[in-house]
């Protein structure tokens, strides 16, 4: 074999080796999703038989089983961004159905509890999300929104939010449209027809953790912090007021004797006898002319 010869053989055998390698990989995240605990406390048990308790995001298989306590709730997602909200006291065991390198089904298997299940719209046609319990069997359609309660006696019950999920109980199918639930009382039963979906309130996605009261210490003789005083501007100074020294009393005035009025003067008389001008008196007499 020449050198050429051997260049296009180890062409071949690399390329092949990484054919499989993107082969594997594409079937390894097709059969894995995403594990996250929204609050404590939540177990993930492997089929082997080992137990742990999830603190962290952790990834998970098929035959994995997560399981919530009185207290816990976590959320699985898968690769396409499709989830299920296991709520308090829940357990879902993962299954995965590898079809092909595009396609492939999501099977699990609820025995307890309330979970919430959520497929987008990107779903292929060839993909598709069930949902079994002892006594029920549901396929929920690309798009749709819905849960499924099991009750410690094996009742299960499924609402429909948004979409359509069809469900499948000892023979009988049964379409549920979106505002609307059926039940299953036990295993062997078949489903009730749709009535209303009872009212429950929408989950959140995202952990809410209620916050943190803080306590504010009471201040100690040596800690009390005391808030500082306002400066006041000084007032002004002035001179002291001196106080007001009160005048004597001055004795009243004595009164005076008033003088007696002065007699009026006597008209003078004229030695030679009154004036001819003087009033009272007669004219003079004139002469006549000669």
């Amino acid at each position: 074999m020449g050198v050429v010869g051997r260049v296009c053989v180890c062409i071949g055998v690399g390329g092949a080796l990484v054919l499989s390698l993107v082969l594997t990989s594409s079937s390894a995240s097709a059969q894995s999703a995403l594990l996250d605990a929204l609050s404590t406390r939540v177990t993930l048990a492997h089929p082997n038989g080992v137990s742990t308790l999830v603190a962290v995001d952790q990834i998970i298989r098929s035959g994995d089983t997560v399981a919530t306590d009185e207290t816990g709730r976590a959320v699985v997602t898968y690769p396409d961004g499709s989830t299920a909200l296991l709520e308090e006291n829940s357990s879902l065991t993962i299954e995965f159905v590898q079809t092909s390198a595009g396609d492939y089904v999501v099977r699990m298997r609820q025995t307890l509890g309330r979970v919430w299940y959520a497929v987008t719209r990107a779903v292929t046609l060839g993909s598709r999300y069930e949902v079994r319990s002892a006594g029920m069997a549901s396929v929920i359609r690309a798009g749709s929104d819905s849960y499924v309660t099991v009750s410690p006696t094996g009742e299960t019950t499924v609402v429909t939010i948004s979409g359509t999920v069809d469900t499948s109980a000892n023979g009988v199918d049964v379409s549920v449209p979106a505002g609307s639930s059926t039940t299953v009382s036990a295993a062997g039963a078949a489903p009730r027809p749709n009535i209303p979906a009872p009212s429950t309130p929408t989950p959140m996605t995202a952990p809410t953790r209620a916050p943190i009261p803080t306590r504010t210490p009471a201040p100690s003789p040596t800690s009390a912090v005391v808030p500082p005083v306002s400066t006041l501007p000084p007032l002004p100074t002035s001179a002291p007021v001196k106080p007001k020294t009160p005048s004597p009393t001055l004795p009243l005035a004595t009164p005076r004797p008033t003088a007696a009025p002065a007699p009026a003067p006597l008209p003078l008389k004229d030695k030679f006898g009154p004036r001819k001008d003087a009033p009272g008196q007669p004219p003079p007499k004139t002469s006549a002319a000669r």
